[in-house]
């Protein structure tokens, strides 16, 4: 029985996943629509005490196919779909957070509303109280205030309130003295808590909440927590746990989230797309991260009449369920939008500003994370207690009105239309090389003097396939549908391992994982340490922390394990002040010279002063081939306003000569800074050390650049003659081709024992087949398998092989070294048959599962040839790697010419046909 007098008993539902119905006792007594909001039905009526009650909740999760008139996409879903596909989450839906049956007075408390002034310690409260009766109840509505964790009260309120039936919203202000504020450093909480007494009654019901004093927006061209310049630096993430997917197999999934992020010095974490629980940001709360909030219905929703409501529904739900953690700091509305070209739900987000002002206006509001909505008349952020639209950017305006094809654009490279939103994704294609890396640095330089969010970057590496196995088996889940997906691309990439005979590489199929990782990591090194070079961002957010959507594009994996290396890392990159280094080129020639750039990124660390500093260049063997001293002047802000946060120190073109290696780029503090980064390498090649080469080339197509080249480098050449060879030749095929007559005439030479060096998979094609001419019968196809610019990527790797002697290889291939020589996009030859001698490959083991080739040696009768996407030509003359990988090809297929011609075999004319130079 109900202990109160005419008591009630409430059905609280913390979330269900999508539409909810509810039957107690057979008695249908309310539904809800929504994802993430909780709601509270009254069932008074319905409930027999002292029996056995029956409670049924039939949950709608929305499908591809409408079910009751609701289809999946039409909803506010976050990122869900199915069947199990990389960046996505998977359909799942139900009853996904407590349920609790509550016994409460006539009178109750409910949505307690917080809104404490970091300047004055006052707080102001609202509170909705629900008279269950059906008349009017004197009552009395008592608010206190304690810190949360000593629990001493620090002021009270007593109000004596009329409660007409139905809902009264009660407000009240309490005065915290000596208020504590909440911060990063110091996140100090308080509670606040509403009582209601209804008449004489001895119940009464009481609520309440955690709060805190701490005030953050974007003001005088930088965000600001509790007025103090603060840069953003943090991880974009999508909340994604094994088997549960948005519940977690441990309870303590999330808090080893927010420990790996303040570990690593992160400050903020983005949740794209919702999917929080409601207790979820407690943690945050008191470990000090900021959150920058979205809600399910930031995703595109489908342009249906109710997309409107919809969306709104979701934010709202999000807002009053949220709006007393002080950890979150900006409600983000939408994502992307606009990427599809639809910008209807983009304009609603726009309209939608005075409802979220309306249930919070303590917060910053971010319009579109992203910018792709291209509308650069249209501002993009709110401040708190303003009533519209600020920061409209200035500049010159794009040159596509309205609408633009920003992922053409993205492949083209042509970003600076990105810098005239407040907020921006940026994924650079992979490797970085120079001008990605001036990309980087320059993001943000035509937003009209404002500074921006890069509030999405970064790249990947392959999803630790055989790891996540052995953890999905030791918890009994092989049958789980995302463990079936893992361990599907595990199979194929298993498969690759055995055709390509991987185990001369790595020892065991785990090493190919842990190595990229590794790369991972160094790559974000590289991203990280240009973006901190920039003078144009107000802050950052990785992409992400733990790995999600079925990728590996975290820094902890799906099971909450750190990467390699990923800790000092990510410390090195956030630490307060940092020096940012740059040496281009990154490869050079003994003699030659090298840009040496120092770029000091000063988090308001610094005090005032005068500071010493070192800068010097170390050859391999420990001697300095250069060194200078300079003093640097950080100024007094009060004398001279807030320094830039981002200063150049040092830049100027170096000569390096010295013996060959890899040289040390050094920049230190001698006293009073204890800044991170501070050494970058560069690498010295001696031209004099190169492989020579002593067979004759003969140069097949018409090439001018190769052959002056060559000539240049005292390599003997001359040119491709029909009619019967006097031997077998070392033929070399650059930018050239060659119509169904050369190739016939080609392969026959490689029929009778010659060797050809294809340098470029252009010249295979044959009117509209780009292989066409490739001498294989199963010729597979060209394709670039990386993903979203270089986030979900390939690992280009090499066995120790000839064609890399006097080079590092033997693993995933150093992206530094050869940054202009992988391509970009992982470009290669997928769906060929296993190669003969397979040299360099790549694998993409994430957001599915894709392999290509990149070098490889194919017999060919008595002779061979050589595949090759290696960008070996393009970087002639420009990168010594280049040339060191040109001799060793040209060494490697020179073997066995010495010996006679051989006779073309008896099925030639078969074979032509086959590979289609009939």
């Amino acid at each position: 029985a109900n202990p109160h007098d005419n008591g009630r008993f409430i059905l609280r539902f913390w979330a269900v996943d999508y539409l909810a119905e509810v039957w107690v006792n057979g008695v249908k007594v309310g539904q809800h629509e929504g994802s993430e909001d909780p709601f509270e039905l009254d069932v008074t009526a319905a409930i027999k005490p002292g029996q056995t009650n029956r409670l049924a909740v039939r949950v709608l999760n929305p499908t591809i196919e409408p079910i009751d008139g609701i289809a999946l996409a039409a909803t506010a879903r976050g990122y869900k779909t199915y069947p199990i596909q990389g960046n996505c989450a998977y359909n799942v839906g139900g009853i996904v957070d407590s349920v609790e049956l509550l016994a409460a007075p006539v009178a109750r408390a409910e949505n307690i509303y917080a809104k404490p002034n970091w300047k004055t310690g006052e707080i102001d409260i609202e509170v909705n109280v629900r008279n269950a009766s059906s008349q009017s109840v004197d009552s009395t509505v008592r608010f206190s205030v304690a810190p949360a964790q000593s629990g001493e009260t620090l002021d009270a309120v007593l109000l004596a309130q009329k409660l007409p039936p139905g809902d009264t919203l009660v407000r009240a202000r309490l005065q915290v003295p000596n208020h504590r504020l909440w911060s990063l450093e110091d996140p100090f909480l308080y509670r606040v808590t509403a009582a209601v007494a209804a008449g004489n009654s001895a119940s009464f019901d009481e609520k309440s909440t955690r709060c805190g004093f701490r005030d953050f927006r974007y003001e005088n061209d930088a965000y600001r927590l509790n007025g103090k310049r603060i840069y953003l630096q943090g991880a974009a993430n999508v909340v994604h746990y094994p088997v549960g997917f948005i519940l977690p197999p441990h309870a303590d999934y999330l808090r080893r989230d927010i420990v790996a992020a303040k570990a690593m010095g992160l400050n903020t974490l983005r949740f794209i797309w919702g999917g929080l629980r409601a207790r979820d940001l407690d943690l945050f709360d008191e470990m000090g991260i900021l959150v920058q909030q979205e809600h399910y219905g930031a995703i595109q929703i489908a342009p249906t009449p109710e997309m409107g409501p919809r969306f709104d529904a979701s934010i709202s739900g999000m807002i009053r369920r949220d709006r007393n953690h002080p950890s979150i700091v900006i409600w983000g509305l939408l994502n992307e939008a606009g990427m599809a070209g639809d910008l209807a739900q983009f304009r609603h987000g726009v309209r939608s500003l005075p409802l979220v002002k309306y249930l919070d206006d303590t917060r910053l509001v971010s319009l579109n994370s992203g910018g792709f909505d291209m509308q650069f008349g249209q501002a993009s952020m709110s401040n708190p207690g303003a009533a519209d639209w600020q920061f409209l950017m200035g500049g010159e305006a794009p040159g596509k009105p309205g609408f633009v094809d920003w992922w053409a654009d993205f492949s083209a490279m042509s970003y600076n239309k990105l810098d005239f939103k407040s907020d921006m994704h940026f994924y650079p294609p992979a490797p970085h090389t120079t001008p990605i890396i001036d990309n980087l640095r320059n993001l943000g330089a035509k937003a009209g003097g404002r500074k921006i969010m890069l509030s999405e970057t970064g790249v990947g590496c392959a999803a630790n396939l055989p790891r996540i196995a052995r953890h999905y088996e030791q918890m009994g889940a092989e049958y789980a549908v995302d463990a079936v997906y893992y361990r599907k691309n595990l199979d194929l990439f298993l498969a690759d391992w055995k055709k390509w005979d991987l185990g001369r590489i790595w020892t065991r199929p785990e090493d190919f994982f842990t190595d990229s990782e590794k790369n991972m990591v160094k790559m974000r090194w590289s991203i990280g340490n240009a973006i901190r070079a920039n003078p144009h961002l107000a802050g950052n957010t990785f992409s992400v922390l733990p790995d999600s959507d079925f990728s590996g594009d975290g820094l902890i994996n799906t099971f909450r394990e750190f990467k390699p290396g990923v800790v000092e890392s990510q410390n090195d990159l956030t630490a307060p002040v940092r020096w940012c280094l740059f040496a281009e080129p990154v490869n050079i020639y003994s003699g030659g010279k090298v840009k040496l750039e120092a770029i000091l990124s000063n988090l308001d660390a610094l005090r005032p002063g005068k500071y010493p500093v070192r800068i010097e260049v170390v050859a391999p063997d420990g001697r300095r081939v250069f060194e200078e001293k300079i003093t640097l002047d950080i100024p007094d802000p009060k004398a001279s306003g807030e320094p830039p946060l981002v200063r150049e120190v040092f830049s100027r073109e170096v000569p390096v000569s010295g013996p060959a290696g890899a040289y040390k780029f050094l920049v230190s503090f001698e006293r009073g800074a204890a800044a991170t980064g501070g050494e970058i390498t560069f690498n010295v090649f001696d031209p004099a050390a190169m492989p020579p080469v002593s067979q004759e080339v003969v140069l097949w197509s018409s090439d001018d650049g190769l052959a002056k080249w060559l000539a240049d480098h005292k390599i003997r050449t001359r040119p491709f003659v029909s009619g019967e060879p006097a031997g077998r030749e070392l033929i070399l095929v650059g930018n050239g081709g060659g119509d169904a007559a050369a190739f016939r005439e080609l392969a026959h030479r490689m029929a009778k024992g010659s060797s050809v060096v294809f340098l470029s998979p252009a010249v295979f094609a044959h009117g509209d087949k780009p292989l066409g001419f490739l001498p294989l019968a199963s010729k597979g196809w060209m394709a670039g398998i990386d993903l979203v610019g270089g986030f979900f990527r390939s690992d280009t790797f090499a066995r120790q092989h000839p064609v890399f002697d006097g080079l590092p290889a033997g693993g995933i291939l150093d992206y530094t070294i050869y940054r202009n020589i992988i391509p970009q996009g992982g470009y290669g030859l997928v769906g060929a048959p296993a190669p003969d001698d397979f040299i360099a490959a790549g694998i993409r083991a994430q957001i599915g599962y894709a392999s290509m080739l990149q070098t490889a040696k194919y017999n060919f009768g008595a002779g061979r040839f050589i595949f090759n996407t290696l960008k070996i030509r393009e970087n002639l003359g420009t990168d010594p790697v280049a040339e060191f990988l040109l001799r060793n090809l040209l060494n490697y297929a020179a073997r066995d010419l010495d010996k006679p011609l051989a006779d073309l075999p008896a099925d030639f004319d078969q074979q032509l046909k086959a590979i289609g130079y009939e």
